[in-house]
């Protein structure tokens, strides 16, 4: 009989037809192990979120989800595993969260601002230096979430220009291409404490400040004149 921790390998080595071929019983262990693991990466990431990646150990973890460390390394490797998983988690909902706004198929302005309030309202009470120590203490990790958004964020961004251009409120002559990577370029710059430090600057006005910027050098007299009755409504 497979046990909830080699169960689990099976999971972890991505064989997604194996639970069909479990007994009933297996397969209900399989909902448990599953609803555990859930619970483990959504404690981890609440925490993380809260106190830091560099503070808060696997102890402070286990203590905090009401289960032993054996338990929670059935479902883990180690720390950086979980501040892996963790991370994708948290960075999967963000990305989701913008494809929503964007289908929405809205005014291009209007869906810039909407995105800023979505990340905003989503990272605004992050712990400081998060980013900072995800880069210094877990760079495999940082990697791969980083290649992640900047692809995502390339698509949103290079989308978003041509919708605009087709409202009218961008100028035709943008190059989609150049003005992303520029764009992409300022919203690290933005995230960067050690520039910007959390302690000083307040993150939902850097963005906003950031996206007028950025929407003025790209619009149509059609799109300022939109930009300007939003800022007055505003």
């Amino acid at each position: 009989m497979l046990t909830n921790y080699k169960l689990l390998k099976y999971v972890n080595h991505g064989n997604i037809y194996t639970r069909y071929l479990f007994p009933m019983f297996l397969q209900l262990n399989f909902a448990v192990i599953m609803e555990r693991f859930n619970r483990i990466i959504q404690g981890a990431l609440d925490l993380f979120l809260s106190e830091g990646v560099k503070s808060v150990n696997m102890d402070d973890v286990s203590s905090s989800l009401g289960m032993s460390k054996k338990t929670l390394y059935q479902h883990v490797n180690n720390k950086g595993d979980l501040v892996e998983k963790a991370f994708k988690l948290h960075q999967s909902r963000i990305l989701s969260a913008i494809n929503s706004i964007q289908e929405k198929n809205e005014n291009a302005i209007d869906e810039l601002f909407h995105i800023d309030e979505q990340i905003c309202h989503i990272l605004k009470n992050r712990p400081p230096r998060l980013i900072n120590n995800l880069k210094k203490f877990y760079p495999s990790v940082w990697e791969i979430l980083d290649d992640t958004r900047k692809k995502h964020l390339f698509s949103c961004i290079t989308q978003n220009i041509e919708h605009g251009k087709e409202q009218g409120v961008y100028r035709t002559d943008v190059n989609a291409d150049i003005i992303a990577k520029l764009i992409m370029n300022t919203v690290d710059a933005l995230v960067d404490e050690d520039l910007f430090p959390l302690t000083e600057y307040n993150f939902k006005a850097l963005l906003r400040e950031n996206r007028i910027y950025h929407i003025r050098g790209i619009a149509t007299q059609q799109g300022i004149n939109y930009l300007e009755q939003k800022l007055k409504d505003d």
